[in-house]
């Protein structure tokens, strides 16, 4: 009997439209590369109410404790306590409020909201962000400088700095970012880049990213 004859190639991918139609042979940045000994340790919390601009992956987030009861001992705060930490964007290195304790990432997001003219998921003040401490030990794509690919061939353990305005790896400055780069794509890698004109979330689809361990 002869095999029967297919008229199509299941193993080709289609573009369907606002999901796959970009290809990519470098990182997508905010997103955790697969790692069985790593994906427990994802974490998720509710975005700071004070946080007026989207959150999406790859951002360098500070993590604090949700304020569970008000003037009142016995009259909790907020009814979704047990959700997680407050999430807001990092503004420093140094120790104190703000500091750097994990990056965001697209991981099992599945509340974040794309369309045809944000195509990158974002998350709103009070929706729930997903994120990956520092010394998890995750493996997740950050934005890095163009000009540090001259890092490539060193030691991981090279110091680096973390630009909070453009959300990515720099040249070490005053004090360093708590990450080990483990490789680095000069071209071809996905960036979420936010338009504060336009309030659109879109990618930039030939960045610079590395590979980076948390």
């Amino acid at each position: 009997m002869a095999a029967p004859a297919f008229s199509f190639n299941p193993y080709v991918q289609t573009s369907a439209a606002g999901m796959f139609t970009i290809e990519s042979d470098g990182f997508m940045v905010g997103t955790a590369m697969p790692d069985p000994a790593a994906r427990f340790a994802l974490a998720g919390g509710w975005l700071a109410a004070a946080e007026t601009l989207p959150m999406f992956g790859g951002v360098a987030i500070s993590e604090s404790i949700p304020t569970e009861r008000s003037t009142a001992p016995a009259t909790p705060s907020r009814p979704d306590i047990a959700l997680g930490s407050v999430i807001s964007r990092a503004t420093t290195l140094a120790a104190g409020a703000g500091s750097v304790t994990g990056f965001s990432v697209f991981d099992q997001n599945y509340a974040a909201v794309n369309t045809p003219t944000s195509p990158v998921p974002t998350v709103g003040s009070g929706g729930m962000v997903n994120f990956y401490r520092l010394g998890s030990g995750a493996r997740v794509a950050l934005a890095i400088d163009p000009a540090l690919v001259t890092l490539e061939g060193g030691l991981v353990t090279q110091q680096v700095s973390w630009d909070f305005s453009l959300q990515r790896i720099i040249a070490f400055a005053t004090n360093a970012l708590a990450v080990k780069i483990l490789s680095i794509k000069s071209s071809g890698c996905m960036r979420p880049v936010y338009t504060s004109g336009t309030g659109l979330t879109t990618w930039n689809y030939n960045d610079s990213a590395a590979l980076c361990l948390l």
